[in-house]
């Protein structure tokens, strides 16, 4: 029974990753299209999911320990330890499956992300450049005249009278 209970947290954290993998999604599109309310929206969204993932994992470590302390074996400090620790088959498969589902799911999230944080990198970028081409420059700041070597035009003549 202690196992069922730990395969539904594990389907339950399964689907809250493709939740988070479906707002970085979004996440891209509201970056890509500057639209700053949809981010904000987003990251609201993906905040309340990040607190239930991190629920469902305490959630999961306790009944892994429990199951453990129940069947008489070593408590294991990875889900993959368990999954070895498993007799029937039936159920080892489905742990297996949902464990591998997690994992890309994980993995495909972590590439969005990173993918996210460029797109933020070089707005930042832009922003700054953007900045840097508006401010006046130091230069441009002095009040006073400008140098008198820069004023006056050079009036050469082609015959020099004092040689």
């Amino acid at each position: 029974m202690a196992l069922q209970a730990l395969l539904e947290t594990i389907e339950k954290l399964h689907k809250l990753h493709r939740s988070l993998l479906e707002i970085s999604r979004l996440k891209t599109d509201h970056l890509k299209a500057n639209d700053m309310d949809g981010l904000q929206k987003q990251l609201l969204a993906e905040k309340k999911h990040v607190q239930a993932v991190a629920q469902l994992e305490k959630l999961r470590i306790k009944q892994t320990a429990a199951f453990a302390v129940a069947s008489g074996l070593p408590v294991p400090s990875t889900v993959s330890e368990l999954l070895e620790q498993i007799t029937d088959q039936k159920l080892a498969l489905r742990f297996e499956h949902e464990l591998i589902g997690l994992t890309e799911t994980v993995t495909e999230l972590k590439k969005q992300e990173a993918l996210n944080q460029q797109l933020l990198e070089q707005s930042m970028q832009f922003l700054q450049i953007s900045l840097d081409m508006l401010a006046p420059s130091i230069q441009s700041l002095n009040y006073g005249t400008p140098n008198q070597d820069q004023q006056r035009p050079q009036n050469r003549t082609l015959f020099d009278s004092k040689a």
